[in-house]
């Protein structure tokens, strides 16, 4: 999911001095240790590196900055009942690992750079969780570098415990040691004999939305395959996802990735400052809170006859619409809100593994006190033209505006919005894993916020539902659910209404400055 960031400080500023710090400190090694400290790090002198992607980098800096961090942790848990094979399970992992080099890459300094290292295809094994003791499990399931999983007796609990699910945010928000094994685990929390909860948690660096729904459609495959004694049916892999991180840096190198576009573009562009309930800490911590939006399916339904009219899209208009909240809580008709988007420009893109997922800078231009009908003409044409511009990633882009360091928010988008309209979710939502009977485990809370609010919603047969993530050391929850509500009635009150000018909208979060 998402789509979707938080960046904590111009991480290249931070990088800079980290890089240093750490050439100082290689150059007083004797020689022989340098040596060894090479082969212990990438797994040996024959092991060969691979350059990080764009977006790989930003969170590689990231997780440095805060290596306890797991915003930047992607969960599905899944429910499964029947008679559950976790040898077929396991093998069904062991396979789609050996099919994506990315789901057994490493990530380590070679000289002073972060560099992809991918290991020889192995046996996966899952972790066995238990309410009580999953706090003490190895958090890996690269077993030849840690100790072997821990299997512990199949505890019997009421699928509805409040110990289910501790255990599985406990495992969720475990850390990655990216560079001593890949980035993502498999656990198995059994319930009774025929029912339990798969737990698939990825680190971001490998792992986007779109490839939840492709590391589904495998299992389900991969899984059957297995337990019928057969190879899994699967058309080989058109490239892997480290040819992707070249490409896409060789592009970047030739200034093929529309970069000075988005230097004209977001040149001083402000930050968002929304009143806060909370002094802002001289230090982002990310700790974070999630409340529901619901808007009804009547007033989606009129937003959409109006985009249609406007020849613009479901996402135009509730960009917008979060715009216009955005603005009339902080008083401002300039500011920058990201959109995660999926990154897949090429067909072979469409079957791989990995983080191909980018964030688009929409700035909002609420000049003027225009109507919502104008306001979405104004959204549409900024849009197509990102959309025409993207693949710069939004590092390059900072670099290139300089933007200020502030090490109290994220810089340049201290907002998001996603509309999940145009991600796979045929497997993603499978209902059936062989002759396993599959469901969708509900979505644990586990306390983080990537930027300081940030709407991801989707549409869905009831109308748009989905949550607002935001930032609890800024806000409190009170808070969230006014913008949540505003939200809600500008969409309702812009779709019947279109001519009614945004300080109308938006009446509603006057007292956000009161």
């Amino acid at each position: 999911m998402s789509p979707e960031t938080r960046v904590v400080a111009d991480h290249q500023e931070q990088g800079t001095s980290e890089r240093e710090e750490l050439r100082r400190r290689l150059a007083a090694l004797p020689p022989e240790r340098r040596a060894a400290l090479r082969r212990s790090l990438l797994g040996g002198p024959e092991k060969r590196t691979w350059p990080l992607s764009t977006g790989q980098e930003r969170l590689w800096f990231l997780q440095r900055f805060d290596p306890d961090d797991c915003a930047y942790h992607i969960t599905w848990p899944v429910r499964l009942r029947g008679p559950i094979d976790e040898t077929a399970l396991a093998a069904a992992f062991t396979a789609i690992a050996a099919r994506h080099e990315v789901l057994r890459t490493r990530f380590v300094l070679d000289g002073d750079l972060p560099a992809q290292v991918v290991d020889e295809p192995c046996e996966v094994r899952l972790d066995r969780l238990d309410p009580v003791q999953v706090v003490d499990q190895p958090c890996e399931v690269w077993p030849d570098r840690l100790d072997p999983v821990q299997v512990v007796d199949e505890p019997r609990l009421d699928s509805a415990s409040s110990d289910v699910e501790q255990a599985i945010a406990a495992y969720a928000g475990r850390p990655f040691d990216l560079a001593a094994a890949p980035a993502w685990r498999a656990g198995l929390l059994r319930l009774a004999a025929d029912d339990a909860v798969l737990c698939i948690v990825l680190h971001h660096i490998v792992v986007d939305h779109w490839s939840l729904d492709v590391l589904m459609r495998e299992l389900g495959e991969c899984y059957r395959a297995h337990r019928e004694g057969r190879p899994p049916l699967l058309e080989d892999l058109p490239t892997q996802y480290r040819d992707f991180a070249v490409t896409e840096r060789r592009r970047a190198e030739e200034d093929r990735d529309h970069l000075d576009y988005w230097v004209e573009r977001l040149a001083g562009a402000p930050p968002l400052d929304l009143p806060l309930d909370h002094p802002r800490p001289a230090r982002w911590t990310g700790r974070g809170a999630k409340v529901g939006v619901a808007v009804p399916d009547a007033a989606v339904a009129r937003l959409e006859l109006l985009a249609r009219a406007h020849r613009a899209t479901l996402f135009m208009a509730l960009l917008a619409a979060w715009q216009v909240t955005l603005g009339a809580a902080a008083g401002q008709d300039d500011f920058c809100v990201g959109v995660p988007v999926a990154g897949r420009d090429r067909p072979e893109l469409a079957p791989l593994i990995g983080y191909f997922s980018t964030t688009l800078v929409a700035r909002a231009d609420l000049s003027g006190d225009p109507s919502f009908g104008d306001l979405l003409r104004r959204t549409r044409i900024s849009t197509l033209k990102a959309l025409a511009h993207a693949g710069t990633s939004l590092d390059r882009i900072l670099g290139a505006l300089r933007v200020p360091r502030d090490l109290s928010r994220p810089p340049l988008c201290q907002a998001m919005f996603n509309l999940t309209h145009n991600l796979p979710t045929g497997d993603l939502l499978r209902t059936e894993l062989g002759d396993l009977a599959v469901e969708v485990y509900p979505q644990l809370d586990l306390g983080r916020a990537r930027v300081e609010v940030s709407l991801d919603v989707y549409r869905g047969p009831e109308g748009v539902g989905g949550w607002l993530e935001f930032a609890t050391d800024l806000f409190d929850a009170a808070t969230a659910h006014r913008l949540a509500d505003t939200f809600a009635r500008v969409v309702t009150r812009a779709g019947g209404d279109p001519d009614l000018r945004l300080s109308e909208l938006g009446a509603a979060d006057r007292k956000f400055r009161s």
